[in-house]
């Protein structure tokens, strides 16, 4: 399972939370939180844009619980902070992109 709070890496690392995040800020220019959050937008792109969950109908609600949220309006939130984007909108492009 993949550590989702600052506490579990540190602890999967074997170093100190104020060393991951110090490491973190060093390499990405992100704290940890911020960090985090593009790692799942990132994600929930790759999932989306290759159909996860689409075919049962629940594409979104199946990425946002993959990914690590627990309610809809949290991931679309966090989705619209990284990208700039909506679900949404996001989604009208890849269908949009698949029609060309």
């Amino acid at each position: 399972m993949i550590p989702r709070d600052l506490h579990e890496w540190s602890v999967l690392l074997g170093i100190s939370t104020r060393t991951v995040t110090r490491l973190l800020t060093e390499q990405t220019g992100l704290g940890f939180s911020r960090w985090r959050m593009t790692v799942r937008a990132q994600h929930a792109v790759r999932l989306l844009a290759h159909g996860h969950g689409i075919e049962h109908g629940h594409g979104i609600e199946c990425a946002a619980e993959v990914i690590g949220y627990r309610t809809v309006s949290a991931f679309g939130a966090a989705f619209k902070e990284c990208t700039g984007m909506t679900l949404g909108t996001f989604r009208s492009s890849l269908d949009l992109s698949e029609q060309r």
